[in-house]
């Protein structure tokens, strides 16, 4: 296999700072709705929902070419500025395109008692084959930050990928390594982060309180501080495991890399605040996966020259 390429990334002037990209970079821009999308219902195996977006334009139902699903991070859900840009851009090129809401995020709180977390790799198998079946193709999968994390682990499981026709897989900043993720974001950059972060999840949680009353994890009475004891009070035990500890350990996808075979690519800046580049300085990787590095872009933001989007342009042309 011809490991994928990328073009030089050179930061817009006076955005080189790594802050500057991810900050400016996650400004939605001019909307985060595209009209015209189909909602659908996908079931999970423990009997929690989720909802995936077609976005497909009506000439793309005769394209011969994979259909494209696209996964968001932590805090987003399908309204996420970097997933509407790229659906859009792939809907006018005539692609099938998909948006998915994790469990419990975006529309989907409603019709799911349990959440999304970093090791929920059969919510995504279980998607990938509702729309693969729906399609009746391949499909590619773009999934971004902790969804990214999701996917590798994914596709190091081949119980879960063998009754799909993954054509291509693009994971991008995703945290590898859960435990040092966790612990950096806390200490590095005087945790500004983990702040915005954790002011995301507050709000997550107070909604998830009217639509799951009886859920006895919400009670977070103080509010966690950090990622890692929101994780230890709130996302293990609710999504079965002992700790956080446990969860990370379990979830991590840093030591699967070198099982997959799916064509992968793995997109990481070396300056990202949130994800720290230097958990993929030891990584094992198949042959049948690409890591490509970037001096600059922050986490998730890519801001080019002349008001490109170098992160878009990359992935729409490492799925052609």
């Amino acid at each position: 296999m011809t490991p994928e390429k990328a073009t030089p990334f050179i930061p817009r002037r006076f955005l080189s700072c790594r802050h500057r990209q991810t900050i400016f970079g996650a400004v939605p821009g001019k909307s985060n709705h595209l009209a015209g999308r189909t909602q659908h219902q996908v079931e999970l195996f423990d009997g929690d929902q989720l909802y995936v977006y077609d976005d497909s334009s009506a000439s793309a139902t005769s394209s011969e070419e994979p259909t494209v699903l696209l996964v968001h991070g932590l805090g987003g859900s399908h309204r996420s500025g970097y997933m509407t840009r790229i659906a859009s851009r792939l809907r006018h090129q005539g692609r099938r395109v998909f948006r998915m809401d994790l469990r419990g995020c975006g529309n989907g709180i409603s019709i799911a008692k349990r959440t999304a977390h970093a090791g929920a790799s059969e919510d995504l198998a279980q998607a990938a084959h509702w729309i693969q079946q729906h399609t009746h193709s391949a499909i590619q999968i773009v999934a971004f930050s902790l969804s990214g994390n999701i996917l590798l682990k994914m596709l190091s499981e081949p119980e879960l990928t063998n009754p799909l026709q993954i054509a291509k897989a693009i994971a991008i900043s995703p945290p590898i390594d859960l435990a040092y993720s966790s612990l950096q974001i806390t200490r590095r950059y005087l945790g500004f982060y983990n702040y915005q972060f954790m002011r995301s999840l507050k709000k997550d949680i107070a909604r998830r309180k009217v639509h799951h009353p009886e859920c006895p994890w919400t009670d977070l009475t103080p509010f966690p501080k950090t990622l890692l004891d929101f994780d230890n009070r709130f996302t293990a035990p609710l999504n079965g495991f002992t700790d956080a500890e446990q969860y990370y350990e379990r979830s991590s996808s840093k030591n699967l890399l070198d099982q997959i075979t799916t064509p992968t690519t793995i997109l990481v800046a070396d300056d990202d605040p949130v994800v720290p580049s230097e958990i993929f300085d030891d990584v094992d990787l198949s042959n049948s996966t690409t890591l490509i590095r970037t001096r600059h872009g922050g986490h998730m933001g890519y801001l080019g020259r002349r008001g490109q989007r170098w992160m878009d342009d990359q992935i729409l042309a490492w799925l052609r």
